[in-house]
């Protein structure tokens, strides 16, 4: 399944920055491909994204996925407070918004993202 990841307002080189986390986070490594990808689409945020593009081997990966993306908000700003940018994910035609590290946000973020029969 393909999933992409954005940074909200990005202009400091962000994207390129989470994209190198999500690389050498231990729980995608080997179940995950990642790559870069512009999208001159605009999204529910208003603007147009440099992405990460992450293809997931099945559903359950895509929880590991949103917590390792909480993970490097917590590192941008302490508990996800101020400074912390924003993350669009998109599946399909599904987008979110991710603007907290909790682990409410992240299960709301997966229920969101998640089809029928994916955690099967």
């Amino acid at each position: 399944m393909l999933v992409q990841v954005g940074v909200v307002g990005d202009e400091g080189g962000e994207v390129a920055a989470l994209q190198r986390w999500l690389a050498m986070d231990p729980d995608l490594r080997g179940g995950v491909a990642i790559s870069y990808a512009e999208d001159d689409t605009v999204g529910a945020m208003g603007v147009s994204l440099e992405l990460v593009n992450v293809v997931l081997s099945n559903g359950i990966a895509l929880g590991g996925l949103l917590v390792a993306i909480a993970g490097w908000r917590r590192s941008r700003a302490p508990l996800g407070g101020p400074g912390a940018p924003d993350i669009v994910i998109r599946r399909g035609d599904t987008e979110v918004v991710l603007s907290g590290a909790a682990e409410e946000d992240v299960v709301r973020a997966v229920r969101a993202l998640e089809e029928p029969g994916d955690a099967a």
